[in-house]
């Protein structure tokens, strides 16, 4: 069910020694009050038990060591930004936080409507991003909803991870009175054909910009649609190589240093993005040009 191995390495400084007799690892249910639920394989190896509220690990270290991981503290947490109609009531866009706990066996969901403030920046749940006042979420379905490691995740989930978001909010944004403009005076073409493709090639879009925001971060964002300012790409084959303009523009200008990205990291993540990443990544924040008359 979990990387025990990585849990007994990552919690080293945790770990207590045992002072009982036994020396098999796989003999201390009794000692531990707990049910053997995964054997150690050898002695390099760890054992775990389940004590009920905790999974007891068992290893080798500095001589035999225990480590008691608390099971309300092994959940995952996934943030996803909706743009498409998924069957939720919150009207769309919407922040969508996913809680899932395998040992406890807890699973809940939160959303938040994105919106603009009157300046024209986005609002999670009508609350600024990386402001100081966060938006309420409860998680009463989860037994350890009110615990401080999980608010404490949450805290940073609201402060370092959503803000992130921000340059698919402004697009989506931006995209949207895009599209009620070119509705108003370009209507979709009747043939069926071609609107599967335009509906294709925008599903296409939305989740590849899902994965981006996961790969760059707000500033590496902000850099790259810096670049995107000033470049019109005329046909879809021009697309490919974005990386080539962002050195360019590090070389001459040091954007970089204007907003303390790591330069090398940052093109060496983009060298390895995919043609339908980049196209999507020019869709996202590239500004909005004027339709010649």
């Amino acid at each position: 069910m979990y990387d025990w191995d990585a849990l007994w390495h990552e919690h080293a400084g945790y770990r207590t020694g045992y002072t009982g007799e036994k020396n098999d690892l796989n003999e201390l249910a009794e000692e531990l009050s707990g049910t053997l639920v995964h054997p150690a394989k050898d002695e390099a190896g760890v054992a775990v038990y389940d004590s009920g509220d905790n999974y007891v690990l068992v290893g080798h270290g500095d001589g035999m060591q225990i480590l008691d991981v608390p099971k309300h503290a092994l959940f995952d947490i996934t943030l996803r930004f909706i743009t498409e109609d998924e069957g939720a009531v919150t009207p769309l866009p919407y922040v969508e936080i996913l809680v899932d706990n395998l040992a406890t066996g807890d699973e809940a969901v939160w959303r938040g409507e994105v919106t603009q403030g009157d300046d024209g920046a986005p609002l999670v749940a009508g609350c600024p991003l990386r402001g100081t006042l966060q938006p309420d979420m409860p998680f009463t379905e989860l037994s350890f909803g009110r615990g401080e490691r999980f608010r404490a995740a949450l805290h940073q989930l609201w402060q370092e991870d959503i803000p992130q978001l921000k340059p698919l909010m402004e697009a989506w944004f931006k995209g949207e009175k895009a599209r009620v403009m070119d509705s108003a005076s370009q209507p979709l073409p009747d043939d069926i054909r071609t609107r599967e493709m335009l509906e294709r090639y925008a599903e296409i879009v939305h989740r590849e910009q899902a994965v981006l925001s996961r790969l760059f971060s707000d500033n590496e964002l902000h850099l790259i649609a810096e670049v995107l300012r000033d470049i019109h790409f005329e046909t879809a084959a021009s697309c490919r190589g974005v990386w080539l303009a962002v050195e360019a523009r590090l070389i001459h200008d040091e954007l970089d240093r204007k907003l303390e990205v790591d330069a090398q990291a940052l093109l060496e993540r983009m060298k390895t993005l995919s043609f339908a990443q980049e196209v999507a990544m020019i869709e996202a924040l590239s500004p909005v040009r004027p339709q010649p008359d």
